[in-house]
C-alpha cells in the first residue's frame, strides 16, 4: 500500500460510512444496540483507531494521518446532524 494522505482518508471513510449505510438501511441498530444509538458509529470508529495504529508501527504516516483526519471529520459530522441522540440521558 501506497504512504498516500489521500488513500489514507479514503479508507478513513469506509467504516463510518459502512456505519451509517447499516443505521439507515437495516434495523441492526434498534435490534442490538437499543439505549445506545450511536453504537455502531463508535465501533467504526474504533477500528479506524486501530487501523492507525498498524499504520503507524509500519511507517506510513501519511496514511494514518488520512485515516485519522477522516474519523474525525466523522465523528464532526455525526455530532452536528445527530445532536439529540448523541446527548440524550434520557
Amino acid at each position: 500500500m501506497k504512504n498516500n494522505f489521500w488513500v489514507g482518508a479514503a479508507l478513513g471513510v469506509v467504516f463510518p460510512l459502512l456505519a451509517h449505510l447499516a443505521t439507515i438501511f437495516t434495523t441492526i441498530q434498534t435490534s442490538l444496540f437499543i439505549q445506545k444509538p450511536i453504537a455502531l458509529y463508535v465501533i467504526a470508529a474504533t477500528i479506524n483507531l486501530i487501523s492507525v495504529r498498524f499504520l503507524y508501527r509500519n511507517e506510513k504516516e501519511a496514511t494514518g494521518n488520512g485515516v485519522v483526519l477522516a474519523t474525525f471529520l466523522a465523528m464532526i459530522v455525526l455530532i452536528v446532524f445527530m445532536r439529540e441522540m448523541v446527548f440524550s440521558y434520557s
